[in-house]
């Protein structure tokens, strides 16, 4: 019996902390088009996509997707560059892939990190997802 009562206080407690959102990077390149699985014919393998992307899917409650919820994806490069790209939330339950060609002569976008915030209609930092290597950005003044 004290195992069950302990057991359920977990679930309760663990599951108040549940997070909404998941977050998987990944390689993309001609094996990921579905063509080079079936060999059917495609004229993207001529040029095929090569970059990263990361996909997030989210599972908001009712409580939390009724405040207008939007995802703020901030991604930094291996070129020290940094990119915002904000995402409204429509449904409660769904998924977006995010993609990231690969370096360009001027630039390189490989994925160093990222942080995902889930914003309210009101401004307010709801939830936050971050890559593992996410720290805060130091700005330091380049004329002095």
């Amino acid at each position: 019996m004290k195992t069950i009562i302990v057991c359920m206080m977990l679930l309760l407690f663990c599951g108040c902390t549940k997070s909404h959102l998941y977050v998987q990077q990944e390689q993309v390149d001609a094996s990921s088009l579905a063509s080079s699985y079936i060999g059917s014919p495609d004229e993207r393998q001529k040029d095929p996509p090569v970059g990263q992307r990361l996909l997030v899917g989210w599972n908001f409650p009712k409580s939390l997707f009724d405040q207008k919820l939007q995802l703020m994806l901030t991604v930094r490069f291996w070129d020290h560059m940094q990119e915002v790209i904000e995402h409204l939330v429509a449904y409660k339950t769904d998924s977006k892939a995010f993609f990231f060609k690969n370096s360009t002569p001027n630039k390189d976008h490989r994925i160093l990190t990222y942080r995902i915030d889930v914003v309210n209609g009101c401004g307010e930092v709801i939830e936050v997802w971050e890559h593992q290597f996410w720290t805060k950005l130091i700005d330091v003044d380049q004329d002095h």
